[in-house]
């Protein structure tokens, strides 16, 4: 009997064994058509092809991932918190099956780095700031071992990449924690990862379904981070061939086009794409087509931004799509529904991104705005360069507040900035600076960051150095975060440039 019991545990150990190392990654065709489509944000396709693999080849761990990609778009697009709260224990499940796979296989501690960073990401959409540093810092100990490992395994690039991007954008306060915990990593360098990520999917037809994927993170960085206008150009071109099916491509082109101040382009990629079936609801768009609109002063825009506001359940830019609405009824001289819209703006929405900050601010204020300074923002965001500097050069300047001479000054500035007369744009920057020095509106401080922009854009580094150093000692509120990280990798650049020449 006692022999009987000690045959069987050795039969059931091997059976254990047997499945442990039974389980594999395989990203098969239909593996690369789920992730197509989960890029796209056609969830239910990628679904079905994920169900179909898991039925025929159940030991394959790679749907594990794919479900893991979508729980993590759909949370990030949704910011459903109660959906967070639901699911966030899906992450340590498939860990755990992971773990089951071989440590030789280099697929293992990839997949596991890449859903600690997803969910970190999703995780600081709700402010769980202290776990999303936890799973940060295991990605990056992760990713880090597996290309000690496996050097030449190539998907890893676009993971470090992004990895370094975050930890370079860290702001300057949070830096000592970076230096705590052994993380380092800088945006040129995650940049030059990712770009020769994208290169080996243009090169590799077995890497080409990461494409798509590799060029959002580059598009999002250089629209946000970059410099070069013509740089952001061609990068709006290589988008094209992704605009007919895939909608978050399709949404960073149009935001990127608008950027560029292409406002009626952007304006039509969104009226087709908000066409489209069989895709996530992606209600952000709509805030964004209700920007599009309002910039050419489209009184109508009010359309899209309420449409956002009924549908839209999550946290960010809903005091703000009130506050626009609110605006488009301004613009046409309908000032009460400009206050009854405004309530709106105070009790619904949160306040973690800027626009929204902004939005109950002026809320708050009870002061119905200027729209001579209304009417030349939205002009300038969509490009309309011309009519903005009408709007401000036919305003009658000698009422003017103090504030308001310094927002006029500094409008100016971005018109003669992007329309090309560099000169008056600095005269106008510097004038902003010293009105502005002690305001806490975001003017001077953008002022400061824009001649840092354009001296380095001439080559004079030092003047560039001093504004982005000016820029981020100013004292203001608004959009605070974003300038002075901008102006911090400014100086970033410049020091990486110095060192280069000096080690050539």
């Amino acid at each position: 009997m006692y022999h009987r019991y000690i045959i069987l545990f050795f039969l059931l150990s091997l059976l254990s064994l047997s499945s442990a190392t039974a389980q594999k990654v395989t990203v098969n065709n239909r593996c690369r058509q789920a992730y197509t489509k989960i890029i796209e944000l056609r969830f239910d396709d990628a679904q079905t092809l994920i169900d179909k693999e898991k039925q025929d080849n159940p030991d394959n761990f790679y749907p594990l991932y794919l479900e893991n990609y979508i729980d993590f778009l759909t949370l990030f697009i949704d910011e459903n918190e109660s959906l967070f709260d639901q699911i966030k224990d899906r992450e340590d499940d498939r860990i755990e099956q992971i773990d089951l796979l071989p440590d030789e296989n280099p697929y293992k501690n990839y997949l596991k780095a890449n859903i600690k960073l997803q969910w970190a990401i999703a995780g600081l959409k709700f402010q769980n700031y202290f776990s999303a540093a936890i799973d940060i810092r295991s990605s990056y100990v992760l990713i880090k071992k597996n290309r000690e490992q496996f050097p030449a395994f190539k998907p890893q690039l676009i993971t470090l990449g992004v990895l370094h991007i975050i930890i370079g954008m860290v702001p300057d306060q949070y830096q000592w924690i970076l230096s705590l915990i052994s993380m380092e990593g800088t945006v040129p360098q995650g940049v030059d990862e990712l770009n020769r990520a994208l290169m080996n999917t243009q090169l590799n037809k077995q890497l080409a379904y990461l494409e798509p994927e590799v060029l959002f993170y580059l598009g999002f960085t250089e629209m946000n981070l970059g410099l070069d206008a013509n740089r952001k150009e061609q990068f709006s071109d290589q988008l094209s061939p992704f605009t007919e099916n895939n909608l978050l491509l399709t949404f960073l082109k149009a935001n990127m086009l608008a950027r560029l101040g292409h406002n009626e382009a952007a304006l039509q990629l969104l009226n087709t794409a908000t066409r489209w079936k069989g895709y996530h609801p992606f209600y952000y768009l709509y805030y964004l087509r209700g920007e599009y609109r309002l910039r050419k002063l489209d009184s109508d825009a009010a359309t899209d931004y309420l449409y956002y506001t009924s549908h839209f359940k999550g946290i960010n830019f809903v005091k703000d799509a009130w506050r626009k609405a609110a605006w488009s009824y301004l613009i046409k001289g309908d000032t009460a529904t400009y206050l009854q819209l405004m309530k709106k703006a105070l009790s619904e929405g949160k306040t973690e991104v800027d626009a929204d900050k902004e939005a109950k601010e002026e809320a708050l204020s009870k002061k119905i705005p200027s729209t001579i300074f209304i009417k030349a923002r939205l002009l300038f965001d969509g490009g309309y360069y011309n009519r903005a500097r009408q709007q401000l050069m036919l305003a009658d300047t000698s009422n003017f507040s103090i504030e308001e001479k310094l927002e006029w000054c500094y409008r100016l500035g971005r018109i003669e900035q992007k329309t090309g007369n560099i000169n008056k744009a600095k005269k106008y920057f510097r004038r902003a600076i010293e009105q502005g020095h002690d305001s806490k509106r975001y003017f001077a401080g953008n002022a400061a960051l824009q001649l840092g922009t354009i001296f380095e854009s001439e080559g004079d580094f030092s003047s560039a150095t001093k504004y982005y150093r000016l820029c981020r000692s100013l004292d203001f509120i608004e959009y605070e975060m974003s300038i002075k990280s901008k102006a911090k990798q400014g100086i970033k650049r410049i020091e990486e440039r110095n060192n280069n020449f000096q080690n050539q």
